[in-house]
C-alpha cells in the first residue's frame, strides 16, 4: 500500500502540480489511513471495501479528531481511490460512497445497569437466528466492539480456550461467562443451520438470515428491534452498547490507560469523555470479564 501512496503523491506533483504543503497533507491522510488498515490486518488495497473505510471514519469521530481533519482526510481518501481506479490498480472504488460527517456526534448516552439487564435478558427466538441476537448482543456489550469490528469479526478472531478476542498483534479483549454461554450456543448449534450451501466455509462468526456476511446495516436494524422488544425508550445504537460498557469499566475500578489498549483507542482525546470517571488503577482484565 505504501508504493501506491507513493506512485500517487508522485501523480499529484507531477501532473497536478500540487505544493509540498497539499502533498504532504495527502500523504498524511493516507499513512493514518494505511496505519489503521493494517493494524486490522489489512494490507493489500484490495480488500479495502467501503465498510473498512466508514469504520475508519467511525473511529476517526470516536477518537474525537477535529471535523475538519476528518473532512480532508475524506477528501484526501476519494482522490486516491479515484486516482487508482483510473490507473487500473483496483476494479471498483469502495470510497464511492463515502461521505462526509455533517457534524461531530455528540456522546450516547450511557445505558443504566437496569436497561443493560432488560436488553440482555429478554427472551429470545428459540431458533437458530434468536441464538445469534443473544450472542451478537451479549458479545457487543461484554467487548465494546465497534460495529465494523463485530461484522467483520472471524473464526480465528475469537480464543475458546482463553474466552476472549483477539484483533490485531496486541489487542486482547476478555469477555465474561454470559457472552460465553451465548457465544458458544450460537457457534455450536446454531451457525451452520444458518449457513448455505455456498457459504459453508465463510469465516466470519456472524451471518444474516441467507447466510452471508451480516452489514453494518443489519447489525443496526437488529439492535433497535430488540430494544423496543425489551421496552427502552430511547436511541440506543452500537455505538450506546460500546460507550456504556467503557463507562461501566472505568466506574468500576479499571485503568483509563490499560482501557485505551483493550478498546483499540489512541491518543489522550480519545478518552477524553471518559476521564471524569473514577479508576482506581487496577488491571482492566480482572474485572474486564463483564456479566460473569
Amino acid at each position: 500500500m505504501d508504493q501506491l501512496i507513493d506512485a500517487f503523491c508522485l501523480y499529484l506533483e507531477t501532473v497536478k502540480k500540487a505544493s509540498a504543503n497539499t502533498i504532504s497533507s495527502y500523504r498524511r491522510d493516507l499513512n493514518r489511513m494505511a496505519s489503521h488498515m493494517s493494524n486490522r490486518g489489512i494490507t493489500s488495497i484490495a480488500d479495502i471495501t467501503d465498510d473498512r473505510l466508514h469504520g475508519y471514519i467511525s473511529s476517526m469521530q470516536e477518537e474525537h479528531c477535529a471535523g475538519s481533519s476528518i473532512i480532508r482526510s475524506v477528501s484526501s481518501i476519494r482522490a486516491f481511490f479515484r486516482y487508482l481506479l483510473e490507473n487500473g490498480n483496483i476494479q471498483d472504488n469502495p470510497a464511492e460512497n463515502i461521505r462526509t460527517p455533517k457534524a461531530a456526534r455528540s456522546a450516547p448516552r450511557i445505558m443504566t445497569s437496569y436497561e443493560i439487564e432488560a436488553l440482555l435478558s429478554q427472551t429470545f427466538p428459540n431458533d437458530a437466528l434468536g441464538k445469534r441476537d443473544k450472542a451478537i448482543l451479549e458479545l457487543m456489550y461484554a467487548t465494546g466492539l465497534r460495529t465494523t469490528e463485530l461484522v467483520e469479526l472471524e473464526l480465528e478472531n475469537i480464543d475458546m480456550s482463553l474466552n476472549c478476542i483477539r484483533l490485531g498483534e496486541n489487542r486482547v479483549i476478555p469477555y465474561g461467562k454470559k457472552a460465553k454461554e451465548a457465544l458458544n450456543e450460537y457457534l455450536l448449534f446454531a451457525r451452520d443451520e444458518i449457513l448455505s450451501d455456498n457459504s459453508a466455509s465463510l469465516q466470519k462468526v456472524f451471518v444474516n438470515y441467507m447466510g452471508n456476511p451480516m452489514s453494518r446495516q443489519g447489525l443496526w436494524k437488529l439492535i433497535k428491534t430488540y430494544v423496543k422488544r425489551a421496552g427502552i425508550d430511547a436511541d440506543i445504537t452500537p455505538y450506546s452498547l460500546r460507550h456504556s460498557f467503557t463507562m461501566h469499566l472505568i466506574e468500576s475500578g479499571a485503568d483509563i490507560n490499560a482501557v485505551q489498549d483493550m478498546m483499540g483507542l489512541s491518543g489522550l482525546s480519545a478518552l477524553s469523555q471518559y476521564r471524569k470517571a473514577k479508576g482506581k488503577n487496577k488491571d482492566p482484565y480482572e474485572w474486564a470479564r463483564i456479566r460473569n
